[in-house]
């Protein structure tokens, strides 16, 4: 049992409910009560109830097996009917386990805001200040995501998973009801969506960030996974909860407007919202002013200026949707949300700043898509100009028709390029590489570099006092995945220790 669970299983305090009790037939067996829930059946403990999700043909059997060999007195199986000599509830599909869950950890009636936030690129960026920000309006609040179950800026926890299984997330659900929580902020994943890992949970409000090229080899092609974001939005929308998108992104306003919710949304500088299931364009307008690290917001004429915010361009787009769920979620003015918004702490590997003593401006982020680099590169771009230096690589096993388009994307906005590895898995770095230069045509050398801290310690030789170096892939990330195995690497951790001689002084690495 990981961390989570451990503190989940601690917190949670779940009363002793038969099957009849919580509405639910129990097709084979005695009504007994349902013990502690468990989804893995090598995890399965003494009285526990099995939960049995739908598997791939056969699977189902074996692991129903397995957890009564483990002990479980109970079985829930999900999506078919599968013999079982244990007292069994059959459940139709996901949705009914959503409601089964509600019912069995005690959440009909929570009063947590749960927010959920989608998109290919920025949902932790947006999830995390918007945590952030709440918690300075409310006092307190979570979030989940790839960061981890984040209870405020001291207390995180891994998670395994961007949106975890489905009854992870109803756990958090209940630990949030049970401690009062006002609001809980929730990265919504393509897998997630897929896996019905969300069946059940109370949405009051949705952001759809961006929508670009990832993960499509799990999800069949683009039209595939873009449509799992839309119909995430849309069930929000038809439950009347708020939907925030990102005006600037044509795909996502044309998807919205061709479902049954439509509404006029007219391209400019806001955010469109859903308000009681229809679209429209928002009455709040943010953007990054000249200075770095500083937004203006502006609303009904009234406007004001934001400072010592996460710099780049995209942060500002991210910033816009934070403040339009604070303004239309949780009714605040706009001096209310310049407050909460002010001294916004950048989040971990999202475009982050390494501090040092040389002067030098050197960034980490997370970018892994040819949208999120672009982006990334963009930011950097604006922040110099002098050199805009780049250290990327493309992950293994993964997508590999995007990695010629990010070659060409750091082509067309880096002055110097070094390609290396970033979690090849089962992959050789050199064919990553490969495809990768694939989309590059110009003259100029790149450098090639296998190993990923040579790459950094390379690129930071070069730089000189005026240019910006990013380091773009792995973001927050504390390891390097190859071949099965995982080895501790960080990239900020890597630059500091180049950045840092023997007597511990700083100075450009040798």
């Amino acid at each position: 049992m990981n961390k989570v669970h451990q503190i989940l299983h601690k917190r949670v305090h779940i009363k002793a409910w038969t099957c009849s009790q919580l509405g639910f037939d129990i097709h084979q067996g005695e009504n007994i009560p349902v013990g502690g829930l468990c989804d893995d059946s090598r995890a399965v403990k003494q009285g526990d109830t099995f939960l049995c999700l739908p598997r791939a043909a056969g699977q189902a059997r074996d692991f129903i097996q397995q957890a009564i060999h483990q002990g479980a007195t109970a079985v829930i199986v999900v999506g078919e009917r599968i013999p079982c000599p244990l007292p069994c509830l059959y459940l139709s599909d996901m949705a009914a386990l959503g409601l089964f869950l509600r019912r069995y950890f005690d959440t009909m009636e929570t009063a947590t805001c749960c927010v959920g936030v989608t998109g290919t690129d920025g949902k932790t960026s947006v999830a995390w200040m918007l945590r952030h920000a709440l918690a300075r309006h409310l006092g307190v609040a979570w979030s989940s995501g790839t960061l981890g179950w984040v209870r405020s800026s001291e207390e995180t926890y891994e998670l395994g998973n961007t949106t975890p299984s489905l009854l992870t997330m109803h756990r958090l659900l209940a630990a949030a009801h049970q401690a009062q929580m006002p609001a809980w902020v929730m990265e919504v994943s393509s897998h997630g969506i897929e896996q019905e890992r969300l069946a059940g949970l109370p949405f009051d409000a949705a952001v759809w960030t961006t929508l670009g090229h990832d993960h499509l080899q799990d999800h069949g092609g683009f039209e595939c996974y873009a449509g799992l974001k839309t119909r995430f939005m849309n069930q929000v929308m038809s439950n009347g909860g708020l939907a925030v998108v990102n005006a600037h992104q044509a795909a996502l306003i044309k998807r919205l407007q061709g479902s049954s919710w439509k509404g006029y949304m007219p391209k400019g500088a806001h955010l469109d919202v859903s308000i009681a299931g229809r679209l429209h364009q928002s009455d709040m307008m943010v953007w990054e002013t000249l200075a770095v690290g500083q937004v203006g917001l502006q609303c009904h004429g009234q406007q004001v200026v934001v400072d010592d915010v996460p710099v780049g361009l995209f942060h500002a787009e991210n910033l816009a949707a934070v403040a339009q769920v604070l303004k239309y979620q949780f009714k605040m003015d706009l001096p209310s949300i310049a407050s909460c918004l002010r001294a916004m702490p950048a989040p971990y590997g999202r475009m982050e700043t390494v501090k040092n003593t040389e002067d030098l401006q050197v960034y980490i982020d997370y970018a892994h898509t040819p949208e999120g680099l672009q982006a990334c590169l963009k930011s950097g771009r604006s922040l110099t100009q002098a050199n805009l230096l780049l250290v990327f690589g493309c992950g293994g096993n993964r997508d590999v028709s995007k990695r010629a388009e990010m070659g060409a994307v750091a082509e067309a906005y880096a002055d110097e390029i070094w390609l290396t590895s970033d979690n090849p898995r089962d992959e050789e770095p050199e064919n990553i590489m490969g495809d990768i230069l694939k989309g590059m045509h110009a003259k100029r050398a790149v450098h090639q570099y296998l190993d990923r801290g040579d790459a950094i310690a390379d690129a930071l030789q070069v730089m000189k006092v005026g240019d910006v170096l990013i380091i773009a892939g792995k973001g927050h990330e504390n390891y390097m995945e190859i071949k099965g195995k995982r080895t501790a690497w960080h990239d900020a951790t890597w630059v500091r220790q180049c950045l840092l001689d023997d007597e511990g002084q700083e100075t450009i690495c040798s």
